[in-house]
């Protein structure tokens, strides 16, 4: 019996930590409520961490260039102004965002969505070239990625390397980043044994199961 209920109880716990976590990242330009932000708000959850010689170092949410892709209720194009038709210096944007994965398995991590930018762009993991690049006038439709690797333990760093070329009327030219970002990951070991608090619970469960195979044993007999 005693035997019968232990096993059902690992049983249990390790189909609960076969289960993947949320892992807390957002779009660009979603609030932290889910929902897009308004127009020339600055970005609360991405940052541009280093820009041309001449250009706001702020990601604002952006009203769209008339060729570029719609915003959505759920994500914004982002760039250093709020207008997709303000010109920028040519040169890399570069797009940054952080999420932890504290209490999480990084060799179960996985990421993915679709993105796009104008110019052409790669997304970079914890400073790695992922190899998820868009091409340079592809603004007006959006490309799928999935990260399965290069996770570590901890806060990780995801960029968007964003190019801006030169335009039709000089070097200086729009330029913005738009992505749609989710992922999980499987509770680390440490993370997936149950908590003191819900192991009466495992243990009541796994007596009524122990107890069932007991009684269908006797009632053989």
């Amino acid at each position: 019996m005693r035997l019968v209920t232990a096993t059902v109880i690992l049983a249990l716990a390790s189909s609960l930590s076969a289960f993947g976590n949320s892992i807390v990242i957002f779009n660009t330009g979603e609030s932290s409520g889910g929902t897009a932000l308004p127009t020339g708000e600055t970005d609360p959850h991405y940052d541009l961490f280093s820009v041309p010689a001449g250009s706001p170092s702020i990601a604002i949410t952006t009203v769209p260039n008339p060729v570029w892709l719609s915003n959505t209720s759920t994500t914004d194009w982002i760039s250093p102004g709020s207008s997709g038709l303000d010109h920028w210096p040519m040169g890399t944007y570069d797009y940054q965002t952080t999420f932890s994965l504290t209490g999480l398995n990084p060799a179960t991590a996985e990421l993915s969505g679709s993105w796009t930018s104008d110019n052409n762009g790669c997304i970079y993991l914890n400073g790695v070239n992922t190899g998820d690049c868009d091409s340079y006038t592809g603004f007006a439709s959006l490309d799928p990625f999935s990260i399965t690797s290069g996770f570590v333990a901890g806060t990780n760093t995801l960029d968007f390397m964003v190019y801006n070329g030169p335009g039709a009327l000089g070097p200086d030219s729009p330029t913005g980043l738009f992505a749609e970002v989710s992922g999980t990951a499987a509770p680390s070991a440490a993370a997936s044994v149950p908590e003191p608090s819900s192991l009466p619970l495992f243990a009541a469960m796994g007596g009524l199961l122990g107890l069932a195979v007991v009684r269908r044993q006797l009632a053989k007999r």
